[in-house]
């Protein structure tokens, strides 16, 4: 299958109205493999924080937000990754060995300093794709005083030169009780997850 352009990913990420259950937050996004990259140590735990949105080893990206249409919803994101000839199986390789090596991360940048983020490997039936791997993070944020948990479930598939992340956050007040914040996580939408699979294998055989 071959290597696609940022335009041609974008092309075929889902349209509003397409997807049962589900509204896009805005049009597609695109990158040419110049996404800036989170500061996140150690650097073996790197991909465990590319994966939600493209890998720093991606040619080109298109991503599109996602709500669906529940009680307290999560924010989601869906991104189409293409690589070099081999890069999509050693992305999902680093992957699973950082999963295999991180059970914690910390995230500097965007969140205001230092932030230490729990990896918790899920286990994926009936997986669609060449290669699939899902994990849950979580960390805390305090802000002003008051402390809230964040809740992320990411999904990388490969297809063949390239693959998809189907990303899920949600965010819940630190005073919740645990069962609660149980509750809210994230769950993955399988049906999702294989209708945008074979809609990025069809357009890697254009």
């Amino acid at each position: 299958m071959r290597q696609l352009s940022a335009d041609e990913l974008a092309a075929a990420l889902p349209r509003d109205g397409t997807l049962p259950g589900y509204e896009l937050v805005g049009p597609p996004r695109t990158s040419d493999g110049d996404k800036p990259q989170s500061v996140v140590g150690p650097a073996a735990c790197r991909p465990l924080q590319d994966a939600f949105s493209a890998p720093a080893s991606a040619t080109a990206a298109a991503w599109v937000n996602l709500t669906p249409d529940t009680f307290v919803p999560p924010t989601e994101s869906l991104t189409f990754s293409s690589y070099r000839p081999g890069g999509a199986s050693a992305s999902l390789a680093a992957l699973d060995k950082a999963l295999t090596t991180c059970a914690t991360y910390t995230l500097q940048g965007s969140y205001g300093g230092p932030v230490t983020v729990d990896v918790e490997r899920v286990e994926l039936p009936d997986a669609p794709g060449d290669d699939a791997l899902s994990f849950r993070t979580h960390w805390v944020l305090e802000l002003d005083g008051s402390k809230s948990d964040t809740f992320r479930l990411t999904t990388a598939v490969r297809v063949g030169e390239a693959t998809l992340t189907l990303a899920s956050d949600i965010g819940a007040g630190s005073e919740l009780p645990e069962a609660k914040k149980r509750a809210l996580m994230p769950q993955l939408n399988l049906d999702l997850l294989k209708s945008q699979t074979d809609a990025l294998r069809a357009a890697q055989r254009r």
